[in-house]
């Protein structure tokens, strides 16, 4: 066999389905192992998965010993065969030819493969750290797998969002494609608290009553899973062929802004201590901005507001930013101004660890906004500081007048509305908007 050839072989994943190693060992027949193929789909039609060698022990076409050894040689495969190569390959970092001609040099020289990804400037050091995380999460899987073929316990919300997805997606002209339906199903199961069940014979007989007891709920979080990864670019690929295709101006991402601050240097130190500087906590869409992990009480004349939000990084004068619901909670009439513009605003007192200011003016309801570049400009064929209409795709659709658009080189498509404008709506945190041209 030639080199080539044992580099193929190497970067190769070798077979490590449960029925065809049964079948080249002669423990299992070609026709045995068909028919509990059929009786393993008969159970997923009723949304009762089970396991190949749970099947094959009830049957007793299998004893329940040899499942077990056998498991314990496919668990040994998977985590020989948990490559970084076949990582980076299934993430896409690499192509097979790179990674074909990376581990030529990788066997002449012994030399880290992912150090001589990144030399190459095929891969970075990120990607390849990636790659290890994921390397580590998976052997540790693979270690705790269970290694008989009794039952595990199965999660009855994941059957019945199993069940109800697909037309939902549907209904709500979803994204079909395994990534989007993945991350719906991710994101309503994370909205829903997991019902165990460990015993298959009352699950299957039960079924219509769970149906019955969480089936609304379930179909409630997939609803507004499908929602968000629908109109969230990033995770869905739906946005970006509608973008594309030029619906009315085009489509953006649309962000709800709860009630937040901006504080100058000065103010920073007043309010914290002095020298004291904002400790970022996660990077907002926006470069170079993000949520400070400082907050602060805002005190107004009948009420206050506790744990408001300081976003960095610090500005040349501070700003606080309301919704219409918080000015009546607060006291405080906050008139509908471009972030910036304070002139005639009114003040409100600010209190931190360190001590308590009372601001002369700064207190705004945000005017409804789009961040975008230059280049997004001309896709929309809008200018900055124009206006256009933006329909909000939420369970009550509405369309938002007087939109501002505001243009930068260093912004991120984007649009911002308060809590008010969204709960009228109906939108979730992520959603889309649709630009109309003003009639």
């Amino acid at each position: 066999m030639g080199k080539g050839a044992t580099v193929q072989e190497k970067i190769e994943k070798p077979s490590d389905k449960l029925g065809v190693m049964l079948t080249l060992n002669k423990t299992l027949s070609d026709d045995q192992l068909k028919n509990a193929l059929q009786t393993q789909e008969e159970y997923r039609q009723v949304s009762v998965p089970s396991r190949l060698g749970e099947v094959l022990v009830v049957s007793k076409t299998v004893p329940a010993t040899v499942i077990s050894k056998t498991l314990h040689r496919q668990r040994d495969l998977q985590i020989r065969s948990n490559t970084i190569g076949q990582l980076l390959l299934e993430l896409g970092y690499v192509t097979k030819e790179q990674l074909n001609e990376t581990m030529e040099t990788h066997f002449d020289i012994l030399a880290p493969l992912g150090e001589i990804l990144v030399d190459r400037g095929i891969c970075t050091q990120e990607q390849i750290k990636r790659a290890i995380d994921l390397q580590t999460m998976r052997r540790t899987a693979s270690i705790r797998r269970p290694l008989s073929s009794s039952f595990d316990p199965v999660n009855v919300m994941e059957l019945l969002s199993e069940e109800s997805i697909d037309d939902i997606i549907q209904y709500r002209d979803g994204c079909s494609c395994d990534k989007c339906r993945a991350n719906v199903l991710a994101i309503a199961l994370n909205g829903l608290a997991p019902r165990y069940i460990s015993d298959m014979e009352i699950l299957v007989n039960q079924l219509d009553r769970y149906r019955e007891e969480f089936g609304a709920l379930v179909q409630e979080r997939l609803h507004k899973a499908v929602e968000q990864v629908k109109m969230y670019p990033k995770l869905s690929c739906r946005i970006t062929e509608r973008q594309e295709a030029g619906e009315g101006l085009g489509n953006t991402m649309v962000r709800i802004s709860n009630h937040h601050i901006h504080l100058s240097n000065q103010h920073v130190e007043q309010l914290f201590g002095r020298e004291h500087a904002l400790t970022k906590w996660k990077d907002l869409m926006q470069p170079g901005q993000y949520a400070a992990k400082e907050t602060v009480t805002l005190h107004g004349h009948k009420g206050s507001i506790e744990r408001v939000r300081i976003l960095g990084p610090a500005r040349a004068e501070s700003q606080v930013e309301i919704s219409g619901t918080d000015q009546f909670k607060l006291g405080v009439y906050a008139p509908v101004r471009e972030s910036g513009q304070l002139e005639d605003t009114p003040g409100i007192d600010i209190e931190g660890p360190g001590g308590r200011i009372s601001l002369e003016r700064g207190v705004i309801r945000a005017w409804r906004h789009i961040h975008m570049t230059p280049e997004n400009g001309t896709r929309f064929k809008v200018n900055n500081h124009e206006r256009v209409n933006v329909r909000l795709k939420g369970d009550r659709a509405t369309v938002l007048e007087d939109v501002l658009i505001r243009i930068t080189n260093t912004s991120t498509l984007e649009m911002h509305i308060d809590t008010d404008e969204a709960n009228a709506a109906g939108v979730a945190q992520e959603s889309a908007g649709e630009m109309l041209a003003r009639a």
